[in-house]
């Protein structure tokens, strides 16, 4: 009987080790899609500002937790999860040219945290961790 007890305590032990596992490696599943999709949307507003050389505006509202994209003709929406926070991208103009002002974006879930830093020319945008 007592055999059959710590057999059960750790294979009980076992299960719930791996959904914490489970749950902080979907934490950060997320946190990682969220910046690829920021990034890759900031680099396709640069593009589609050089092609169609009409300015375009980047705004982040923290309050209901959104990422706009808009200019002549184009608009593209966000949806970012509400356990994901992105900090000092308020608002960002970019020209005809599809260039911007130096800007580091960071995104965090609370635990983990990532940096986009935009360059100024052609709106070319590198991932680093922080």
């Amino acid at each position: 009987m007592v055999e059959t007890m710590v057999t059960l305590i750790i294979a009980i032990s076992l299960v719930l080790l791996e959904s914490v596992q489970l749950a902080t490696y979907n934490e950060k599943l997320l946190l990682d899609n969220t910046t690829r999709e920021v990034k890759s949307s900031i680099e396709q507003a640069a593009r589609i500002s050089t092609i169609r050389h009409q300015p375009a505006v980047i705004r982040y509202y923290a309050s209901i937790n959104k990422l706009t994209i808009w200019g002549n003709g184009y608009s593209r929406t966000l949806n970012i999860d509400k356990h994901i926070k992105i900090y000092n991208l308020s608002t960002i103009n970019l020209s005809a040219k599809g260039s911007m002002p130096a800007h580091t974006v960071k995104i965090t879930d609370r635990k983990n945290t990532k940096i986009i830093k935009l360059q100024m020319t052609w709106g070319r945008a590198i991932d680093s961790n922080a």
